[in-house]
């Protein structure tokens, strides 16, 4: 006797509902949810799961709206110099530094997560990530 067992792919529990045509509020926040969780592009995430694009952008800025959660967009300290000096009047405390398209975000050790999640929404909205 042989036994045949089928190997599927383990799938979010919330993806099925997903795929529907349309999306209960409980559903777009799942996969709202499961995105931000997630942390690329809205488009990377949606190919990546095979739904449309335009779903997701719909149901994060309905939230928007309703929740207030997004805050204006603020100017930030910026030091713009040559690379040269930039570096040599840097600390030799830790810094993490990003590049992504030309654009260049360096963050220095005490650097608040509040100013960082700001200057990333506004690289974001720039980009149109």
């Amino acid at each position: 006797m042989t036994t045949s067992i089928a190997t599927t792919k383990t799938e979010p529990a919330w993806l099925e509902a997903a795929r529907r045509p349309r999306w209960t509020p409980e559903v777009a926040a799942q996969v709202v949810r499961a995105w931000e969780e997630e942390g690329g592009t809205q488009s990377a995430f949606m190919r990546k799961h095979g739904l449309p694009r335009e779903r997701l952008r719909f149901w994060t800025k309905r939230r928007e709206g309703k929740e207030g959660a997004r805050k204006a967009m603020s100017f930030v300290p910026v030091e713009v110099a040559p690379a040269g000096r930039s570096e040599a009047r840097r600390g030799h405390g830790e810094a993490v530094q990003v590049e992504v398209d030309g654009v260049r975000v360096r963050v220095e050790e005490g650097a608040s997560q509040e100013l960082v999640a700001r200057v990333l929404r506004a690289v974001k909205e720039v980009q149109g990530c």
